[in-house]
């Protein structure tokens, strides 16, 4: 069987031509995009610009509203701002004058002490009756007690070399009162001293002791006077100025059981300091009311 023939030569050749066109065409596309890649960023750059150039020319507005924002703001920070500036400024000027101030005159009067605080209130303790002077206790508080069965505090105390009172209103005519008549010898001094009485042992520096107490007030205060026979523990410390510093107990052999102990301060009515071997300033002592008087018995009653 004979063989088919080959294509004829002729479409061979035609296939060729036709295929080389059709090689350079495409080619030449593909060069044409890759240009068209390389040039659209730089395109679109431009495009923006314009377009950013259009809107700025289409709203010229913008433009004095965005400097009217900053005008606003830095007018509104100046304003806050120039007052705390002043203020710092005014602080350094005032440091600088201070540090720059001459330095206070040496001869110049010291400034005055503070006052001294009040004196702290005592508390009052009870007193306890007895008169085993050796189990005797002053507490430390205000001196109070009790004086014929009545409550007894004392307010003011007052020492001369012959007498120390204790009071419970005016001295003159107190409501009660405890009297220690003292027998010093001239030249003696109260200061640091102390006196030791019990019912069988006297002490040669307290002559009697004496209490008064009223029972109406209408009328002048009734007295009792003790020479023996009671237990006293009494403590005379330093002096500041006119007053002196005391400790006190005090009991009476008398049915009420009378007593009184703690703490006083005494003022007194001679110097804290006497020249040496002087004696202190003599005062009159107050004698016992006459309580035998008829004409006292007649005005004030009989007397207990």
């Amino acid at each position: 069987m004979p063989q088919k023939p080959d294509a004829p030569p002729h479409a061979t050749l035609a296939s060729a031509k036709q295929a080389a066109p059709k090689l350079a065409i495409s080619s030449s596309h593909a060069q044409q995009i890759a240009a068209t890649k390389q040039v659209a960023p730089q395109v679109a750059a431009l495009e923006q610009r314009l377009a950013q150039a259009k809107a700025n020319r289409k709203n010229p507005a913008l433009k004095w509203v965005t400097v009217g924002c900053v005008v606003v703001v830095l007018g509104v920070g100046g304003y806050f701002g120039y007052g705390y500036f002043t203020e710092w400024k005014a602080k350094r000027d005032e440091a600088k004058r201070l540090a720059s101030a001459p330095p206070p005159p040496t001869n110049a009067a010291p400034a005055e002490p503070a006052p001294p605080p009040p004196p702290k209130e005592l508390p009052l303790l009870p007193a306890v009756w007895t008169l085993d002077v050796e189990q005797a206790k002053i507490p430390e508080g205000k001196a109070n007690g009790s004086i014929a069965g009545t409550n007894f505090v004392v307010e003011t105390a007052l020492c001369t070399p012959q007498i120390l009172g204790l009071y419970e209103g005016a001295p003159r005519s107190p409501d009660r009162a405890i009297l220690v008549y003292l027998n010093l010898k001239p030249g003696e001094s109260l200061t640091n001293r102390t006196f030791t009485v019990s019912p069988d042992k006297r002490d040669p520096g307290v002559r009697e002791v004496m209490k008064e107490w009223k029972t109406n007030p209408r009328y002048a205060p009734h007295t009792k006077p003790f020479s023996s026979g009671y237990a006293m523990k009494l403590e005379l410390g330093d002096m500041t100025g006119n007053v002196l510093n005391g400790k006190i107990f005090l009991a009476l052999p008398d049915t009420e059981q009378s007593v009184v102990a703690g703490l006083f301060k005494a003022t007194t009515t001679f110097p804290s300091a006497s020249p040496s071997g002087a004696a202190p300033p003599a005062a009159a002592a107050p004698q016992p009311r006459r309580a035998a008087d008829p004409a006292f018995q007649n005005r004030y009653g009989k007397t207990r």
